[in-house]
């Protein structure tokens, strides 16, 4: 057909349909380019990223670290894993921390260990902090490092038949402790950076255990919304959802002035949480500790500490139809592990990690809990 027979009319209806899809070529080249940036930093933090001197970076000999929940779990492997380096450490949970002193008094004799019992559930008392706030004053500036480690779990189906006062310990555990501790602990995180006293920098961290509140969306995941929240758990999800973002807003306003870092946890496996061995990118809890240890002064804000956790944010846009009804699978599952708990005993523990996390495409969200004594109060994110 000669050039000159075309309609004009249909070249122009033509044009306008390049252009479209000039416009979704380039829009899925730059979210592949994203996506591949990310993946390379992604693969330089989880695999090549070295470990900083901590101590020396936190202050030397003298320094001291805050834990909450420190009795097992995550919260017993970063005690062990800070005493290892040569700090001292201010642990704050149940009785069942002094196994955890009696460890590190045996492991690492030189260093020094106070406690503080506390039952997380009374946080929102006149007097709760009273005593913490005269152990942080005596400590002074040598408190380089709070480690926000505890939480509370609890699921219950359906949620108007809940014990309301489930409602007010998880709400307490998971929210008041953390903007506490943290209000407290910056003013001398500031006076160890303002001190004109000592010619060394001292450094200080803010380590919160938060949760995947979201996920990035990306090709068949735009499809669908990037929150992550499993259904029966209504109370501890949106108590999840305090810490990270609380931490998140910390972040923004303190950035540059002390080192913060906001984990979101995936599945880890420890004596308490041998349920998670058969999660996809379970990982150990010692293993867990030893990448978390990585990220201190060398990550700031927040971020997975493992890379498989990490991953499974990604994977989920893979099959987004399947998402609401994993997560509803996995509610269902530990709220009837709750409510069977509940019968028998209400006590409050010291945690492991629970996070409702894509890490696994049969469960979607991770959890650890604590099977202390069958106990109910799993206090998640913690020890």
């Amino acid at each position: 057909m000669a050039l000159g027979n075309i309609n004009p009319m249909a070249l122009g209806k033509i044009r306008p349909m390049y252009i479209i899809y000039l416009i979704l070529l380039s829009l899925i080249i730059f979210q592949i380019i994203l996506l591949l940036t990310s993946a390379a930093k992604g693969f330089h933090k989880y695999f090549f990223m070295k470990e900083l001197n901590l101590l020396e970076r936190y202050g030397g000999a003298g320094s001291w670290v805050v834990i909450t929940g420190a009795s097992s779990g995550q919260g017993y492997e970063m005690a062990l894993a800070f005493a290892e380096r040569g700090f001292n450490l201010l642990l704050i949970g149940s009785k069942r921390t002094d196994k955890t002193v009696e460890q590190i008094q045996k492991d690492y004799p030189l260093v020094k260990t106070r406690i503080i019992y506390k039952d997380f559930r009374k946080a929102y008392t006149d007097d709760f902090f009273v005593d913490i706030q005269a152990a942080f004053d005596d400590i002074g500036d040598h408190l380089a490092i709070l480690v926000n480690n505890v939480g509370h779990r609890v699921g219950w189906n359906p949620y108007h038949e809940m014990d309301s006062a489930y409602i007010r310990d998880v709400i307490s555990t998971g929210t008041i402790v953390q903007s506490r501790l943290t209000h407290m602990a910056i003013p001398w995180f500031l006076e160890r950076k303002q001190n004109k006293q000592s010619n060394q920098i001292r450094h200080s961290a803010l380590i919160n255990i938060t949760a995947q509140c979201m996920h990035p969306n990306f090709l068949f995941g735009v499809t669908m919304t990037n929150e992550i929240s499993v259904p029966y758990l209504s109370v501890y999800e949106a108590a999840n959802a305090f810490g990270f973002y609380h931490g998140t807003s910390i972040y923004k306003e303190y950035q540059g002035v002390f080192d913060i870092l906001n984990i979101t946890p995936g599945a880890v496996v420890t004596e308490n949480t041998g349920c998670l061995n058969k999660t996809l990118f379970n990982v150990s809890g010692k293993t867990y500790v030893k990448h978390l240890m990585k990220m201190i002064g060398n990550v700031q804000g927040s971020t997975c500490a493992y890379w498989g956790h990490a991953l499974s944010n990604y994977l989920i846009n893979l099959a987004p139809n399947m998402k609401d009804g994993l997560l509803k699978k996995v509610g269902e599952t530990i709220a009837t592990d709750f409510m069977k708990k509940s019968k028998r005993d209400y006590a409050i523990v010291d945690a492991t990690a629970f996070t409702a996390t894509v890490a696994d495409v049969a469960t979607i969200a991770d959890v650890a809990t604590v099977a202390d004594v069958a106990t109910v109060a799993d206090v998640a994110q913690t020890e």
